[in-house]
């Protein structure tokens, strides 16, 4: 009975070793990839989301993000593609006015040598 409880303990430590150590590993592996994108506004929509002039629809990323340039404006917008739709999560007026972010890079590479 005694080695019984000795290996449910075991056990239970052993979980709780993969489960603490689980969130530290994951967060390296969650990485977005985000597009530019600019162009002048053809249409907009109740829901926020808009048109540009290479026929693509573009939807905010969350309620409060309005883009409150009127149709025909230049726009350059930052974007992801989740579920096949294109969500933009930053703009700015005008053409080309949004750098292209710095790559990732892994942990590794940020070691001296």
């Amino acid at each position: 009975m005694c080695t019984g409880i000795k290996k449910t303990i075991l056990f239970y430590l052993f979980l709780g070793a993969i489960f603490s150590i689980l969130p530290v590993m994951s967060w390296s592996m969650l990485v977005v990839q985000t597009e530019v994108v600019s162009g002048n506004i053809s249409n907009k929509f109740a829901d926020h989301s808009i048109k540009l002039d290479n026929e693509k629809i573009y939807r905010p990323s969350r309620k409060g993000l309005v883009l409150d340039l009127p149709v025909g404006e230049p726009v350059t917008l930052r974007y992801m593609v989740e579920d096949s739709k294109n969500v933009f999560f930053e703009f700015a007026p005008g053409l080309n006015s949004l750098k292209e972010l710095e790559p990732v890079h892994s942990l590794k590479d940020n070691i001296p040598k």
